[in-house]
């Protein structure tokens, strides 16, 4: 059976108290013993998105500078010898195990193996579903490399790439510069150095969007044609240039999630700053030089928000 026991639970973003303090930065990966494996899989933020027109292959082309950031699900590997891949899950939904990227990132894994590799799986699920952070591709690149160091398989990094691919489109993003150009369906990465910084993530808890019904709304009323920031750009502190930033599928989203546009219009009127989504939504986010700003604009954020909000770093 693909489903085990609950995993024990940490503290999902709705739980925190703290949301003046950073969420700093941690380590991709530590082994527990011989057996076991613990990893961070971090959330990303689109800093900028543009997108093309759908293709004839169904996808759209992407052109988006994307940064991983500082908060992360938390995912526990231990080997089985019995040739089964067992997922239990603790916090946000997980969704059933067989549409869950962490169980079908182990499966390829399992079948790339051989087959007679089994794994525990347990997810510590921090990162919420239909908020546009990448946290299920994320969980996905991390178990593909987990599972690749704990079962001693040595496949090459291209190889866990193309395994990514197949399981989504996001999936190699993880698995590649923690700052990156990328084009294509979102396969296609080049590292882009960009100045540290801090955010302020706004993830309201009751507004989610859903990437396909996102997606067929720009469709309908897609974006005009438009260029990314030279790459330069991004070198200077994030006041130089988050004015510029844009996201193709922000208006998509605010269509299919009308609350969202009521939330983007209250945060700008509190804070005075650019609020951008990132992704296909609902996350939102508000860029900041340094934790010394990041926490005076986060004063300014209304009370009904802030228990979902969340401050983070660059990595």
């Amino acid at each position: 059976m693909s489903a085990g026991a609950a995993c024990p639970r940490g503290p999902a973003v709705t739980d925190r108290t703290d949301i003046l303090r950073v969420s700093p930065p941690l380590p991709r990966k530590r082994r527990l013993s011989p057996s076991g494996v613990l990893l961070h899989a971090p959330a990303k933020i689109n800093l900028n998105l543009l997108v093309g027109p759908r293709r004839d292959d169904g996808y759209h082309g992407l052109d988006s500078i994307v940064a991983r950031v500082s908060l992360y699900d938390r995912i526990e590997l231990r080997a089985r010898d019995d040739g089964q891949v067992v997922l239990a899950c603790a916090g946000f939904d997980c969704g059933p195990a067989e549409r869950n990227l962490a169980y079908l990132a182990a499966e390829a894994m399992r079948r790339a193996a051989g087959g007679s590799r089994g794994a525990d799986i347990c997810l510590d699920k921090r990162i919420g579903p239909g908020r546009g952070l990448g946290g299920g591709s994320s969980d996905a690149a991390a178990v593909l490399e987990g599972l690749n160091d704990l079962w001693l398989l040595r496949l090459p990094r291209e190889r866990l790439g193309e395994m990514g691919a197949s399981l989504g489109s996001d999936v190699p993003l993880f698995l590649g510069p923690a700052t990156a150009r990328m084009t294509g369906r979102g396969e296609i990465l080049s590292p882009v150095e960009v100045h540290p910084f801090c955010a302020i993530l706004v993830l309201a808890p009751r507004l989610a969007c859903a990437t396909r019904e996102v997606y067929r709304a720009f469709d309908e009323r897609p974006a005009p044609p438009d260029r990314q920031l030279p790459p330069e750009t991004f070198r200077e502190p994030p006041s130089a240039w988050r004015g510029r930033l844009a996201n193709h599928l922000a208006d998509a989203a605010c269509r299919v999630c009308p609350p969202l546009g009521e939330v983007i219009d209250d945060l700008r009127r509190a804070t005075g700053l650019p609020v951008h989504v990132t992704g296909s939504g609902s996350g939102l986010f508000v860029l900041c030089d340094d934790p010394a700003e990041a926490q005076a604009v986060a004063a300014k954020i209304p009370e009904r928000y802030r228990p979902s909000c969340v401050v983070v770093e660059a990595g």
